[in-house]
């Protein structure tokens, strides 16, 4: 039996909402990535827009398992200005080496989360196994099951010797 867990962060609660959702309509664990300086009102607006412009990695905190303990590892993460937000880039540069294989959701109020999978590609050092992408609307409005409950299914069904194959697929 594979170890699956589902690692996110999320400042509005639109990420926390999906791996919430997808933690409980699977049953896999979910972890959280917190800021360690919270980032409320305009200045923590300005606090994001800053950081994903210059790219920056903030300091954050994460006191779950090692990422390397775990078989397939979901990383459920916002775009920012087109971007990975900058608490999950951070939280990737120091981890991102210790996972196995992966797959990624993002969530997004527009545009950039195939930029996002890049960065996090990058990061991580391989490409994902499955991406979903997310736009906050359909997560706050609660439509985003059915999708959720594919992107679980083609989890499920990659045995590990199918993660080594070459294609790349991508939910909705």
């Amino acid at each position: 039996m594979e170890r699956i867990g589902i690692f996110f962060y999320s400042r509005t609660g639109t990420a926390r909402a999906t791996a919430e959702r997808l933690a409980s309509l699977s049953g896999w664990p979910a972890y959280e990535i917190r800021d360690a300086v919270p980032r409320f009102g305009l200045s923590g607006d300005w606090r994001c827009i800053v950081d994903s412009l210059l790219k920056r990695c903030p300091d954050v905190r994460y006191e779950g398992p090692a990422l390397d303990s775990f078989d397939h590892v979901i990383l459920i993460a916002p775009v920012w200005l087109r971007s990975l937000a900058a608490p999950m880039r951070a939280f990737l540069k120091m981890q991102g080496r210790l996972i196995k294989v992966y797959s990624v959701i993002c969530v997004m109020s527009g545009f950039g989360g195939f930029r996002a999978v890049d960065d996090i590609a990058t990061l991580v050092g391989s490409k994902p196994r499955s991406i979903l992408l997310l736009k906050q609307y359909d997560v706050l409005a609660e439509e985003c099951d059915a999708s959720l409950c594919r992107f679980r299914e083609q989890i499920r069904a990659a045995a590990p010797a199918a993660w080594d194959d070459p294609v790349l697929p991508a939910v909705d």
